[in-house]
């Protein structure tokens, strides 16, 4: 009889640690789809802020798995870094504690802001890839942040300024995949990214 519940309790904590991993907005063939709306809190991207939300957070903390830039986002509004303060103070805003972190609110993306526009077919654009800057300098990105297109590698760099940047890499090089990379990625201007470019090939003089 105890082996049996020792059983039970070891297939219960699995089915524990694997429940939310899939918690991720995508489609049935694990195709990204961006959500509706961005709401404080709402870290699994279904649409409402829940105890899941929480769990999310406890176990992205603990390496079970991801949590990527914009979740991070949507679990720090007060921007004081990703950690178990925001498990806590959800499970307090749950609990209908008073707070003036703007939990369950939703985050209104700015219209407008749209990177480069101006994009044209012309021989100074390597197609292999597009730059980008991100807002969150103490989050290291991987290709797991990036979800909105199958980017195939991801580099970080420093430039002359000593401004970092990530590099992204395109499964096909032509100006059709980095129009369709930008795009997929316009969005962000909003939440984590300060610009996202085409690469240009240096002109030597």
């Amino acid at each position: 009889m105890k082996n049996y519940f020792k059983i039970l309790s070891v297939v219960l904590s699995m089915v524990f640690i694997f429940s939310s991993v899939s918690l991720f907005s995508a489609s049935a063939e694990g195709e990204y789809v961006k959500p509706d709306k961005f709401i404080y809190g709402d870290v699994t991207q279904d649409g409402e802020v829940t105890v899941k939300d929480v769990t999310y957070i406890q176990k992205g903390l603990a390496e079970i798995h991801y949590v990527n830039a914009v979740q991070r986002f949507l679990a720090d509004p007060d921007n004081e870094g990703f950690s178990i303060k925001n498990a806590t103070a959800i499970q307090k805003y749950l609990a209908q504690y008073e707070t003036k972190t703007p939990w369950g609110e939703e985050y209104k993306l700015k219209l407008g802001n749209k990177f480069s526009s101006d994009i044209n077919q012309d021989n100074y654009i390597d197609y292999k890839y597009i730059i980008v800057q991100t807002k969150n300098l103490s989050h290291t990105y991987t290709l797991e942040d990036f979800p909105e297109y199958n980017f195939t590698c991801i580099k970080k760099t420093t430039n002359l300024f000593g401004i970092d940047f990530y590099e992204l890499y395109l499964p096909e090089a032509d100006i059709e995949s980095v129009i369709e990379a930008i795009t997929a990625l316009n969005y962000r201007a909003n939440i984590d990214l300060y610009n996202v470019t085409p690469a240009y090939v240096a002109i030597s003089a």
